[in-house]
Protein backbone atom coordinates (compact mmCIF):
# COMPACT_ATOMS: atom_id res chain seq x y z
CA UNK A 1 0.00 0.00 0.00
CA UNK A 2 1.39 3.00 -0.93
CA UNK A 3 1.11 5.09 2.53
CA UNK A 4 0.81 8.90 3.34
CA UNK A 5 0.06 10.81 5.99
CA UNK A 6 -3.40 9.92 7.73
CA UNK A 7 -5.09 12.60 6.55
CA UNK A 8 -8.49 13.36 4.94
CA UNK A 9 -8.60 14.20 1.13
CA UNK A 10 -11.22 16.82 1.26
CA UNK A 11 -11.48 17.71 -2.37
CA UNK A 12 -12.19 14.77 -5.22
CA UNK A 13 -15.04 14.21 -7.87
CA UNK A 14 -16.75 11.27 -9.85
CA UNK A 15 -18.46 10.78 -12.96
CA UNK A 16 -21.52 12.82 -10.93
CA UNK A 17 -19.18 15.83 -11.78
CA UNK A 18 -19.34 15.84 -15.35
CA UNK A 19 -15.88 16.16 -15.70
CA UNK A 20 -14.60 12.83 -13.89
CA UNK A 21 -14.95 9.53 -15.50
CA UNK A 22 -14.14 7.70 -12.38
CA UNK A 23 -17.07 6.17 -10.41
CA UNK A 24 -17.24 6.63 -6.82
CA UNK A 25 -16.28 3.25 -5.81
CA UNK A 26 -13.43 3.54 -7.66
CA UNK A 27 -12.22 6.63 -5.83
CA UNK A 28 -13.12 5.41 -2.92
CA UNK A 29 -10.76 2.22 -3.47
CA UNK A 30 -8.05 4.94 -4.45
CA UNK A 31 -8.41 6.99 -1.62
CA UNK A 32 -8.15 3.57 0.78
CA UNK A 33 -4.89 2.55 -1.59
CA UNK A 34 -3.78 5.75 -0.64
CA UNK A 35 -3.68 5.66 2.71
CA UNK A 36 -6.14 8.01 3.64
CA UNK A 37 -8.59 7.90 6.59
CA UNK A 38 -11.39 9.45 4.98
CA UNK A 39 -12.85 11.14 1.67
CA UNK A 40 -15.05 14.43 0.86
CA UNK A 41 -16.53 13.73 -2.53
CA UNK A 42 -17.20 17.29 -3.96
CA UNK A 43 -18.87 17.80 -6.88
CA UNK A 44 -19.24 20.14 -8.91
CA UNK A 45 -22.57 22.41 -8.56
CA UNK A 46 -22.87 25.24 -11.07
CA UNK A 47 -26.05 27.56 -11.74
CA UNK A 48 -24.48 29.72 -14.37
CA UNK A 49 -26.33 29.98 -17.77
CA UNK A 50 -23.16 28.39 -19.90
CA UNK A 51 -22.02 25.51 -21.98
CA UNK A 52 -19.51 24.73 -18.95
CA UNK A 53 -21.51 24.33 -16.15
CA UNK A 54 -22.34 21.73 -14.90
CA UNK A 55 -26.56 21.81 -14.29
CA UNK A 56 -27.35 18.18 -14.01
CA UNK A 57 -26.02 16.47 -10.81
CA UNK A 58 -28.24 13.83 -9.62
CA UNK A 59 -28.42 14.74 -5.74
CA UNK A 60 -30.54 11.48 -5.26
CA UNK A 61 -28.86 9.09 -7.28
CA UNK A 62 -25.42 10.40 -5.84
CA UNK A 63 -26.52 10.42 -2.55
CA UNK A 64 -28.00 6.38 -2.14
CA UNK A 65 -24.94 5.48 -3.86
CA UNK A 66 -22.90 7.14 -0.86
CA UNK A 67 -25.02 5.47 1.59
CA UNK A 68 -24.30 2.49 -0.02
CA UNK A 69 -19.97 3.19 0.17
CA UNK A 70 -20.61 4.11 3.54
CA UNK A 71 -21.38 0.63 4.42
CA UNK A 72 -19.29 -0.89 2.14
CA UNK A 73 -16.06 0.75 3.33
CA UNK A 74 -17.12 0.87 7.13
CA UNK A 75 -14.17 0.81 8.94
CA UNK A 76 -11.65 1.08 6.26
CA UNK A 77 -12.86 5.06 4.97
CA UNK A 78 -15.27 7.58 5.54
CA UNK A 79 -16.72 8.85 3.64
CA UNK A 80 -18.44 12.56 3.83
CA UNK A 81 -20.75 14.50 1.53
CA UNK A 82 -19.72 17.80 -0.31
CA UNK A 83 -19.75 19.98 -2.92
CA UNK A 84 -18.11 22.18 -4.63
CA UNK A 85 -20.28 24.78 -5.41
CA UNK A 86 -19.35 27.45 -7.86
CA UNK A 87 -19.82 31.36 -6.81
CA UNK A 88 -21.27 33.66 -8.79
CA UNK A 89 -22.79 36.65 -7.12
CA UNK A 90 -25.79 37.15 -9.87
CA UNK A 91 -26.33 33.10 -9.05
CA UNK A 92 -26.67 33.89 -5.36
CA UNK A 93 -30.30 33.44 -5.19
CA UNK A 94 -30.20 29.82 -7.48
CA UNK A 95 -27.02 28.74 -4.90
CA UNK A 96 -29.25 29.45 -1.76
CA UNK A 97 -32.36 27.85 -2.53
CA UNK A 98 -30.13 24.69 -3.53
CA UNK A 99 -28.38 24.91 -0.47
CA UNK A 100 -31.63 25.34 1.37
CA UNK A 101 -32.88 22.29 0.00
CA UNK A 102 -30.43 19.65 -0.40
CA UNK A 103 -27.89 18.51 2.58
CA UNK A 104 -24.57 18.35 2.40
CA UNK A 105 -21.56 17.63 5.04
CA UNK A 106 -19.60 20.19 3.74
CA UNK A 107 -19.71 22.91 1.44
CA UNK A 108 -16.83 24.21 -1.05
CA UNK A 109 -16.68 27.73 -2.51
CA UNK A 110 -14.88 28.03 -5.56
CA UNK A 111 -15.04 30.54 -8.49
CA UNK A 112 -14.50 30.07 -12.01
CA UNK A 113 -15.50 32.88 -13.18
CA UNK A 114 -14.46 36.94 -13.65
CA UNK A 115 -16.76 39.57 -15.40
CA UNK A 116 -19.01 36.65 -16.29
CA UNK A 117 -16.44 34.69 -18.28
CA UNK A 118 -15.06 31.39 -17.09
CA UNK A 119 -11.22 31.40 -16.62
CA UNK A 120 -10.95 28.40 -18.95
CA UNK A 121 -12.15 29.87 -21.64
CA UNK A 122 -8.68 31.65 -21.64
CA UNK A 123 -8.29 32.97 -24.67
CA UNK A 124 -11.73 35.23 -24.75
CA UNK A 125 -11.21 36.13 -21.20
CA UNK A 126 -7.50 37.28 -20.50
CA UNK A 127 -6.17 38.91 -24.33
CA UNK A 128 -6.47 42.22 -24.01
CA UNK A 129 -6.89 42.65 -19.90
CA UNK A 130 -3.40 43.75 -17.93
CA UNK A 131 -2.61 41.15 -14.85
CA UNK A 132 -4.96 43.40 -12.36
CA UNK A 133 -7.65 44.10 -14.85
CA UNK A 134 -8.03 40.18 -15.36
CA UNK A 135 -7.34 39.15 -11.71
CA UNK A 136 -9.22 41.45 -9.69
CA UNK A 137 -12.67 40.72 -10.30
CA UNK A 138 -11.88 36.81 -9.95
CA UNK A 139 -10.68 37.71 -6.36
CA UNK A 140 -14.16 40.07 -6.13
CA UNK A 141 -16.17 37.01 -6.66
CA UNK A 142 -14.01 35.07 -4.15
CA UNK A 143 -14.59 38.03 -1.65
CA UNK A 144 -18.20 37.41 -2.32
CA UNK A 145 -18.53 33.82 -1.34
CA UNK A 146 -16.80 34.21 1.49
CA UNK A 147 -19.15 37.10 2.83
CA UNK A 148 -21.91 35.17 1.24
CA UNK A 149 -21.53 32.85 4.51
CA UNK A 150 -22.55 29.50 2.75
CA UNK A 151 -19.44 27.87 2.86
CA UNK A 152 -16.97 26.04 5.15
CA UNK A 153 -13.96 26.66 3.03
CA UNK A 154 -12.96 28.04 -0.50
CA UNK A 155 -11.54 26.09 -3.34
CA UNK A 156 -8.14 26.42 -4.63
CA UNK A 157 -7.71 30.68 -3.15
CA UNK A 158 -5.78 32.11 -6.16
CA UNK A 159 -6.76 29.47 -9.41
CA UNK A 160 -6.59 32.49 -11.76
CA UNK A 161 -2.66 31.54 -12.05
CA UNK A 162 -3.23 28.60 -13.61
CA UNK A 163 -4.32 30.55 -16.94
CA UNK A 164 -3.11 33.51 -16.29
CA UNK A 165 0.90 32.12 -15.72
CA UNK A 166 0.73 31.85 -19.61
CA UNK A 167 0.01 35.66 -20.18
CA UNK A 168 1.65 37.29 -16.96
CA UNK A 169 4.01 35.09 -15.63
CA UNK A 170 4.29 33.89 -12.21
CA UNK A 171 1.79 34.72 -9.34
CA UNK A 172 3.51 36.93 -7.16
CA UNK A 173 2.12 37.47 -3.46
CA UNK A 174 3.46 41.24 -3.15
CA UNK A 175 1.70 41.65 -6.61
CA UNK A 176 -1.37 40.93 -5.61
CA UNK A 177 -1.87 41.64 -1.57
CA UNK A 178 -4.00 43.91 -1.55
CA UNK A 179 -6.40 41.95 -3.87
CA UNK A 180 -5.89 39.11 -1.51
CA UNK A 181 -5.83 40.27 2.01
CA UNK A 182 -8.89 41.05 2.54
CA UNK A 183 -9.92 37.68 0.80
CA UNK A 184 -8.00 36.33 3.52
CA UNK A 185 -9.08 39.02 6.52
CA UNK A 186 -12.52 37.93 5.75
CA UNK A 187 -12.05 34.18 6.04
CA UNK A 188 -10.52 34.49 9.38
CA UNK A 189 -13.40 36.60 10.53
CA UNK A 190 -16.11 33.99 9.31
CA UNK A 191 -13.75 31.22 10.30
CA UNK A 192 -13.59 29.62 6.42
CA UNK A 193 -11.19 27.24 6.38
CA UNK A 194 -8.49 27.89 3.58
CA UNK A 195 -7.85 24.56 1.03
CA UNK A 196 -4.23 23.92 -0.30
CA UNK A 197 -5.13 22.52 -3.43
CA UNK A 198 -2.54 20.22 -4.97
CA UNK A 199 -3.75 20.18 -8.21
CA UNK A 200 -1.73 22.93 -9.12
CA UNK A 201 1.00 21.09 -8.85
CA UNK A 202 0.27 19.03 -11.68
CA UNK A 203 -0.63 22.16 -13.67
CA UNK A 204 0.81 25.00 -15.29
CA UNK A 205 1.26 26.78 -12.12
CA UNK A 206 3.80 24.07 -11.10
CA UNK A 207 2.73 25.23 -7.56
CA UNK A 208 0.12 24.24 -4.99
CA UNK A 209 -3.35 26.70 -4.73
CA UNK A 210 -2.50 29.21 -3.30
CA UNK A 211 1.25 29.71 -2.62
CA UNK A 212 2.63 28.74 0.81
CA UNK A 213 3.24 32.57 1.42
CA UNK A 214 -0.41 32.88 1.11
CA UNK A 215 -1.26 30.35 3.63
CA UNK A 216 1.72 31.77 5.51
CA UNK A 217 -0.11 34.99 5.34
CA UNK A 218 -3.37 33.67 6.36
CA UNK A 219 -1.91 31.77 9.67
CA UNK A 220 -0.93 35.85 10.35
CA UNK A 221 -3.77 37.11 10.16
CA UNK A 222 -5.08 34.79 12.39
CA UNK A 223 -6.49 31.98 9.86
CA UNK A 224 -6.72 28.33 11.89
CA UNK A 225 -9.00 26.10 9.41
CA UNK A 226 -7.09 24.87 6.77
CA UNK A 227 -8.17 21.60 4.23
CA UNK A 228 -6.11 19.57 2.17
CA UNK A 229 -7.27 18.73 -1.30
CA UNK A 230 -6.20 16.89 -4.41
CA UNK A 231 -8.90 18.07 -7.05
CA UNK A 232 -8.63 14.57 -7.96
CA UNK A 233 -10.94 14.03 -11.17
CA UNK A 234 -8.73 10.45 -11.74
CA UNK A 235 -8.41 7.63 -9.15
CA UNK A 236 -4.68 8.17 -9.44
CA UNK A 237 -4.64 11.68 -7.78
CA UNK A 238 -5.95 10.80 -4.80
CA UNK A 239 -4.06 12.14 -2.28
CA UNK A 240 -2.21 13.75 -4.55
CA UNK A 241 1.52 14.93 -3.47
CA UNK A 242 0.30 15.02 0.05
CA UNK A 243 3.36 13.46 0.86
CA UNK A 244 5.74 16.59 -0.38
CA UNK A 245 2.79 19.27 0.84
CA UNK A 246 1.94 18.12 4.33
CA UNK A 247 5.87 18.56 5.75
CA UNK A 248 5.80 21.95 4.30
CA UNK A 249 2.76 23.15 6.06
CA UNK A 250 3.68 21.62 9.15
CA UNK A 251 6.92 24.41 9.09
CA UNK A 252 4.05 27.37 8.32
CA UNK A 253 3.01 25.80 11.86
CA UNK A 254 -0.45 23.20 10.86
CA UNK A 255 -0.45 19.82 11.52
CA UNK A 256 -2.77 17.11 9.83
CA UNK A 257 -4.83 17.30 12.92
CA UNK A 258 -6.29 21.16 11.87
CA UNK A 259 -7.05 19.03 8.33
CA UNK A 260 -10.42 17.99 10.02
CA UNK A 261 -11.21 19.45 13.39
CA UNK A 262 -13.87 21.99 13.14
CA UNK A 263 -14.70 21.48 9.06
CA UNK A 264 -17.34 19.49 8.70
CA UNK A 265 -20.46 20.28 9.88
CA UNK A 266 -21.86 16.69 10.06
CA UNK A 267 -25.65 16.50 8.55
CA UNK A 268 -26.26 13.15 6.11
Amino acid sequence: MRRTSEVIDFHVHSRYSGDSQASMREMCAAAVEAGLSAVVFTEHIDFADSPWSNRSFDYVRWMREMLQLREEFAGRLAIIAGAEVDFQPEYIGRIEVFLETHEFDYLLGAVHYGKGLILEDHEAYFPGRTAREAYAPYFENVLAAVESGFFNAVAHLDLCKRYGVNYYGAFRLDDYRDMLEPVLAAMVERGVAIEVNTSGLRQPPGEIYPAFETIALYAQLGGSRLVIGSDAHRTHQAAYAFDKVVPELRKIGYSPEDFFEGNINPKV
